[in-house]
């Protein structure tokens, strides 16, 4: 079985069980920490949002308010905060709804002095404040974008632990589903096919400032004491570069509060159709003594019950998996206008076996050899920003290590000629990552708003393919050794201008430079001589970026945009016996896999209406996917990269919340209509050509309803119902299952007190089988017919204690 190691130190799981760790607080609290300084009331009122995640508006007749604000610091609530945030400025709020104030003008006060009205605010700076993922706090009214955000407080209502979960709340995410560890996400359908391999990701997976993937799977971090997580969709490439061609998946912790020492511990578990889980969970904030500043320690460890068989060989719940790991975050001013941020991110998970069965079986499935998979992912970090009196700084350096590492069974087809018996086909993946990035910002009271910024990062990775006996390092029938170091760097900028009567214009781009050099050493058989292999690719470009927005009033935008996203080019060197590498426009697999591009086109809108307690979003876009890297197999079950061919997907996306009182329902829908236009004629594709693993409609419903039961207990009721429609599996023709739509769900109902909570779920209520993802493992996949159902029924309970 493969050991899971946590890196930097080795301290995951100690950490996780000295904290006593579980999943995220069901609802944020009534107090919260403020750190806003003095200055522009703009700038300060769009802080307070920010820090509070809420949106504020500004009325026209709150133009006469003092242009200056002054210094919050310290716990309070939002009214609280707010109040003291406008003292002397001649202004007062109202509340909208639970998530949204408007700034108003005080009534007149004949005992004090007219505050006299600021030059500095002009009425078109003054609109509501929405926090997102553009790399700077940006006001709605130049907010143009398909962002979903989902706050701390609705993933621990809806128990969203992970990105798994995160697409039953988000409009157009698919996650696959091969288990913790190893999934990959697709956003609008942009789905370059089931495999992991070579390629760049087409979703960014960002941590604050740091990119965390590259090539690898999902790390599959645990949302646990989030302030948010946002969903910026579409591509992303003038802001992001590389890897962003669907779009981003940006992860914001709670930051630490250098107002009171704080935290809370929870426990739970579940039971059901599987194997039984539990967890164990929690978070620590201490303030710094002396220096103003403070730390924040998370960690948990949760064990997953596995709910596959293998009756063959007597094996019971073969796919239990297991994910610990902690976050230490690090902030401390240095003086008024600068903060210094660091921390460290440590995650294991070790999952004994994969979690796909077989047609005509029930949760069940035989293998001559286990397939267990860790995914071992660390990262440290170091940032500053601060205010240069004209623009705001941003600086950060971070390094990022990941390990992969996957055994599947190929005694049925091995890749290469080897002795009958049981037989392991090892993959190992050691990725490591240096990434500094650099941004200048403008502040946000300023009327064009404009970005400017510079990337850096070299990342290699090493990987070890083997074919042997299982537990035995000798004898080895294939084996490859494979480097490839990657180095980027880029410029990157953009900048909104108000062009009058509710208009503006954003436009952006990235100049970068991207060199990969690989070397390998390939052996195709026992005793045979290594045949190595050295090369390189370069690519320069420039990835551009338009938005044309208009605002009528801070209730509702429209916006039309246009923006290119793009990947790398690569290098193949996997091969088995007799295989050989084509040159440009021969037979695959080709040496050399060229670059893909995809241009997006959108048109969206925003609005409120019924006093913001129905807030609406949609947008429809048509995309062009030329020269799609794909991950493919070749006849031996051995990876290799393909440009598949050219693509287009056309889309509707529709978003919505509604608020009445204790009621809060959120919906979403994706219909969409994503294919292979042009197939490269060396591959046998199937004659329904929609892109591999994404389906053409799916949609979700989540509710949550609070029961006062006295001045300091509360009972709510969360529920969710999930559709996902059918897919096929890949594109060609013969390894192209079609996944079935499912249904599912979740009921929770949860008790909250001033010092504890207690949660009893159910999920997947209806026990649906589904198939969710019909991939099992390279060798067998043309031969076999896998599926992956559906966790089964589960109830589970959680108890939480502040202190």
């Amino acid at each position: 079985m493969l050991a899971s190691k946590v890196g930097l130190g080795g301290l995951g799981a100690g950490v996780a069980v000295a904290l006593g760790v579980a999943t995220v607080a069901w609802a944020a609290p009534e107090v919260q920490a403020f750190d806003v300084p003095a200055g522009d009331l703009a700038s300060g009122v769009l802080q307070f949002a920010t820090q509070a995640h809420i949106s504020i508006g500004i009325s026209p007749a709150a133009a006469a308010c003092a242009a200056k604000s002054k210094r919050l610091v310290g716990r309070f609530t939002v009214e609280d905060g707010l109040r003291r945030l406008l003292e002397g400025t001649n202004c007062s709020f109202r509340r909208l709804d639970p998530q949204a104030f408007q700034i108003v003008a005080a009534p007149p006060r004949p005992a004090r002095a007219a505050v006299a009205p600021s030059p500095s605010l002009p009425p078109e700076r003054l609109g509501e404040v929405v926090v997102v993922a553009t790399r700077r706090p940006t006001p709605a009214d130049r907010l143009s974008y398909p962002v979903s955000v989902v706050d701390g407080g609705n993933l621990g209502q809806q128990a969203i632990s992970d990105t798994a979960g995160l697409a039953f709340a988000v409009p157009s995410m698919t996650v696959t589903n091969l288990g913790a560890g190893r999934d990959k996400i697709f956003l609008r359908g942009l789905s370059d096919g089931p495999l992991t391999g070579r390629t760049q990701s087409t979703v960014g997976i960002y941590l604050d400032d740091v990119r965390l993937t590259y090539n690898a799977p999902d790390p599959d971090l645990r949302l646990v004491d989030m302030a948010q997580v946002e969903v910026l969709r579409g591509p992303q490439g003038a802001l992001y570069g590389s890897g962003s061609l669907g779009g981003i998946v940006h992860l914001i912790p709670r930051a630490p509060d250098p107002q009171a020492r704080s935290g809370w511990i929870a426990v739970g578990a579940g039971v059901g159709g599987a194997e039984p889980s539990n967890l164990l969970e929690g978070m620590l904030n201490v303030p710094i003594p002396g220096l103003g500043g403070a730390a924040r320690l998370v960690g948990y460890r949760e064990d997953d019950g596995g709910y596959i068989d293998d009756p063959v060989h007597g094996r019971s719940n073969v796919n239990r998996t297991v994910r610990s790991g902690y976050r230490l975050s690090l902030a401390q001013p240095l003086g008024a206008d600068w903060t210094l941020t660091a921390g460290l991110v440590e995650q294991a998970i070790t999952a004994h076996d994969t979690q796909y069965a077989l047609a005509g079986t029930r949760y069940a499935r035989s293998a001559a050899v286990a397939e267990p998979h860790d995914n071992d992912f660390s990262e440290a970090h170091l940032g500053v920003r601060g205010d240069l009196g004209w623009a705001d700084l941003r600086l950060s350096a971070a390094a990022v290590r990941h390990q992969v590492t996957s055994r599947y069974d190929a005694t049925a087809a091995p890749p290469t000629p080897a002795p009958s018996g049981p037989l392991a086909f090892n993959d190992h993946d050691a990725i490591s990552s240096l990434v500094t990035e650099g941004s200048l910002a403008a502040k946000p009271a300023a009327r064009w708003q404009w970005l400017a910024g510079g990337f850096l990062a070299e990342t290699t990775q090493r990987v070890s393919l083997s074919l042997s006996p299982p537990d035995q390092a000798r004898p080895v029938y294939f084996h490859e050794d494979r480097r490839e170091r990657l180095t980027e760097a880029a410029l990157f900028g953009e900048v909104t201008a108000p062009l009058g009567g509710g208009f503006a214009a954003t436009v952006g781009g990235r100049l970068f430079t991207v060199h990969t050099q690989v070397a390998s050493q390939l052996a195709v058989a026992a005793g045979a001589p290594a045949m190595p292999f050295s090369g390189h690719v370069d690519v320069v470009g420039f990835a551009p970026k338009l938005v044309l927005s208009y605002v009528r009033s801070p209730t509702f935008l429209v916006y039309a945009q246009a923006a290119e996203g793009y990947r790398s080019p690569g290098l193949n060197t996997t091969a088995g016996p007799g295989q050989t590498f084509s040159e440009p426009g021969g037979p695959p697999p080709e040496r050399v896999y060229r670059k893909d591009e995809l241009w997006s086109f959108e048109l969206g809108t925003r609005m409120k209406v019924w006093d913001g307690r129905l807030v609406f979003r949609a947008a429809a876009f048509d995309s062009v996917w030329r020269n799609i890297q794909s991950d493919q197999l070749l006849p031996s079950g051995l990876p290799f990269t393909a440009n598949i061919g050219d693509g287009s997907i056309q889309g509707l996306e529709l978003e919505g919340s509604y608020r009445s009182g204790e009621l809060t329902l959120r919906s979403s829908l994706l219909l969409n209509h994503p294919e292979l236009d042009r197939a490269n004629p060396a591959f046998p594709t199937r004659p329904e050509l929609s892109l591999a693993g994404v389906p053409s409609v799916s949609g979700s419903l989540l509710a949550h309803y609070a029961v006062p039961l006295s001045s300091v207990w509360t009972m709510s009721f969360d529920g969710r119902v999930v559709y996902v429609g059918a897919s096929h599996l890949t594109f060609d023709a013969q390894t192209s299952p079609r996944m079935s739509g499912y249904l599912t769900g979740r009921i929770a109902v949860t008790l909250q007190g001033p010092n504890w909570s207690g949660t009893l779920a159910v999920d997947n209520p209806a026990n649906v089988y589904g198939d969710t993802f019909a991939y099992g493992n390279p060798f067998t996949v043309r031969t076999a017919t896998p599926v992956t159902p559906l966790r089964p029924r589960t109830l589970s309970f959680r108890v939480e204690r502040v202190f």
